[in-house]
């Protein structure tokens, strides 16, 4: 990133006092800039296409609708677009309908300022930030039947150096996290993700995690 680029987001969030206070957070930085702020679900999606952030921050539960209908709109509109869920919502039921929708990312409401400015950074290079909680749910559900995982994995022509730099990427690491988590260079994880995509017929890190939990769960 240049010294004069930031990283932009736009903000969905009908609670007034957090979503100023998100935006003030995020300007508040070197390196982030909120662009734009909306409180309810219809004013965004009668202009969310005349804005490009490089993050779109969105809350699930709305005053005049859900958070997943701004996240299917926008990867309708562009699958690469980069979303980060910010919500109260834990329970596995919210999470999952949210990373099937497409999300990138995944906070709780209440985490600290500085995890929050580093998920919006994580995000931007290439990983999929979580909260704790969330990543313990995620992580709960994929080793709630492992071998069955494997096997299927297996059966789709994935190595066990693919399946195990799957797993890692469903943690929410960057690919660099991956690179040092498993001792091999950031190229080579570049190329294994490459070839789990092919394999899984899949475009990007999300759908892989997605195929990896539907396979959990036998559909």
């Amino acid at each position: 990133m240049q010294d004069n680029q930031f990283i932009t987001v736009t903000i969905l969030e009908d609670e007034k006092n957090f979503r100023e206070s998100a935006a003030l957070l995020l300007n508040s930085s070197d390196d982030i800039r909120c662009i734009k702020a909306y409180d309810g679900l219809s004013a965004f999606l009668k202009d969310f296409k005349n804005v490009s952030p490089d993050i779109f921050w969105l809350d699930l539960n709305l005053l005049d609708g859900s958070g997943i209908e701004a996240l299917q709109q926008i990867k309708t509109q562009n699958p690469n677009a980069l979303c980060l869920i910010c919500s109260f919502f834990d329970n596995e039921e919210k999470i999952f309908e949210a990373l099937k929708n497409g999300a990138d990312g995944y906070l709780i409401k209440g985490e600290k300022s500085e995890r929050i400015l580093e998920s919006i950074r994580e995000l931007y290079d290439g990983g999929a930030p979580m909260s704790r909680v969330i990543a313990k749910k995620v992580l709960s559900y994929f080793n709630s039947k492992p071998k069955s995982v494997v096997t299927s994995l297996q059966e789709q022509g994935l190595s066990k150096r693919e399946i195990e730099i799957l797993h890692e990427l469903s943690k929410g690491l960057s690919y660099n996290e991956i690179a040092e988590a498993t001792s091999v260079s950031l190229n080579t994880i570049k190329s294994h993700l490459h070839r789990i995509y092919t394999k899984l017929h899949v475009s990007s890190k999300t759908e892989a995690v997605i195929k990896f939990m539907n396979q959990s769960k036998g559909l």
